[in-house]
């Protein structure tokens, strides 16, 4: 912009005194030299033009929304757990009517609520910028690789393999809570998400060996209220082992793996261990201490991310006007939207429908009984708990590893995938 006002300023003078002609291949100079179109450059010219005869400052631009309901606008964004614009813009149609019948905005008038419907989601993400935190902590990957023999029996699922499209195709990882080592026991959080409805399961397990991971495998496959039909993971010996392939095998669930080095084979599971996983339990290290604390966090968010939350999903690609390629988006729905929409068209083909039964009763029952401003603060909670619990200990491992140390963990681990511990074994914690 600074560029431009420069070459603007440069043939102001010259663009007011000349001809007609002269006009024009003024403007052809100027397009060449900014890459814009003969009409912004007119439109320039002729600003900077009318400038020079009146150099009064332009009126401030009248505000459209009052301060009432910019409050208003912080006040929900962090009762609805800071989502952007667009989720935000989203949500307000279902999260408001219920935080007015549970008295959590009785401090404002209708007016205000109607200045808030009224924004667009580029207004209230310029609006909330001050108030974001854009600070994002980096982890350690602690991915170890499983045998070859077994690996290769299992089909590779790449990225752009098609699905069918239906609910039941699941991605599973694991993330490490590990702080700034790898070495040591810590606890590990399997995520478990649906291709099709972006349904988010979250459970905790006291490290990677199977009779832990099973566990928390077991209490996600409880919580789901569709049949798994195929299950895609990474390379991790966590799921490539005999055990864990039985188990899929009794259950007649296919399963898959991602190649390699390569997440965007498992981009959907990836993007939730960012904004799910890292996004409520942070950066510190937990060990068996936060366990049950942490599987009451993934109880609590399980709610509010699967039933209060919608997300968008890819549905097709299209070009700009200059040509570029884009991606075109679905309207945003949460996951259990998206569910009863796929279970509706299924049984009105003649199908059976997705849902298990009991479970539709059972979901509806506790989307009447939350309070999503309550929810929130419940998470809130118990992730100040876990924060008093890990951050002293997380504190002490960073001041006895030391900048070197530390970077030669997170080096070992990435290159190597092995941590300095047998993780079928539960070695005392290096505190």
């Amino acid at each position: 912009m600074a560029a431009k006002r420069q070459v603007t300023l440069r043939f102001r003078d010259e663009y007011v005194r000349a001809s007609k002609k002269q006009k024009g291949v003024i403007l052809d100079r100027m397009c060449e030299s900014l890459g814009i179109g003969r009409s912004t450059a007119r439109r320039l010219l002729a600003q900077a033009g009318r400038r020079t005869h009146n150099e009064a400052v332009p009126a401030e631009r009248p505000r459209r929304y009052s301060d009432r309901s910019r409050e208003l606008l912080r006040e929900v964004w962090m009762l609805m757990d800071m989502p952007c614009g667009k989720y935000l813009k989203a949500m307000l149609p279902q999260w408001l009517p219920v935080l007015r019948a549970c008295g959590e905005l009785d401090a404002y008038d209708g007016s205000t609520f109607d200045e808030l419907m009224t924004m667009s989601a580029a207004t209230v993400d310029r609006y909330l910028r001050p108030v974001r935190d854009t600070a994002r902590p980096k982890g350690i990957a602690t991915t170890r690789p499983a045998g070859e023999l077994l690996r290769n029996s299992i089909t590779i699922r790449k990225a752009g393999d098609e699905l069918d499209g239906l609910p039941g195709n699941v991605e599973a990882d694991t993330v490490a809570h590990c702080g700034p080592s790898a070495r040591g026991e810590f606890c590990r959080t399997l995520t478990v998400v649906d291709f099709a409805t972006g349904w988010t399961e979250n459970a905790s397990a006291r490290n990677n060996a199977y009779r832990n991971l099973s566990r928390a495998e077991a209490m996600i496959e409880e919580r789901l209220p569709f049949a798994i039909r195929s299950y895609d993971n990474d390379n991790g010996s966590e799921f490539i082992n005999a055990e864990f392939i039985a188990h899929l095998q009794a259950l007649d669930v296919e399963q898959t793996r991602s190649r390699p080095y390569r997440k965007n084979d498992q981009a959907t599971v990836e993007s939730r261990n960012n904004h799910i996983v890292r996004r409520h339990a942070f950066y510190y290290r937990y060990t068996v201490e936060e366990l049950d604390l942490l599987n009451e966090l993934w109880e609590l968010v399980r709610i509010k991310a699967n039933l209060f939350t919608p997300s968008k999903k890819p549905v097709g690609r299209s070009s700009t006007r200059d040509g570029r390629p884009r991606r075109v988006y679905d309207r945003p729905m949460t996951p259990w939207e998206r569910l009863k929409r796929f279970d509706r068209e299924d049984r009105g083909n003649g199908g059976s429908g997705f849902i298990l039964p009991g479970r539709r009763e059972q979901i509806e029952e506790t989307i009447a009984a939350t309070n999503p401003a309550e929810l929130v603060r419940r998470i809130h909670d118990i992730q100040d708990r876990l924060e008093a619990m890990a951050a002293p200990r997380t504190r002490r491992l960073e001041k006895r590893l030391g900048p070197d140390m530390a970077y030669l963990d997170r080096t070992l681990a990435r290159i190597t995938g092995v941590t300095p511990e047998n993780h079928n074994e539960t070695p005392a914690d290096t505190d």
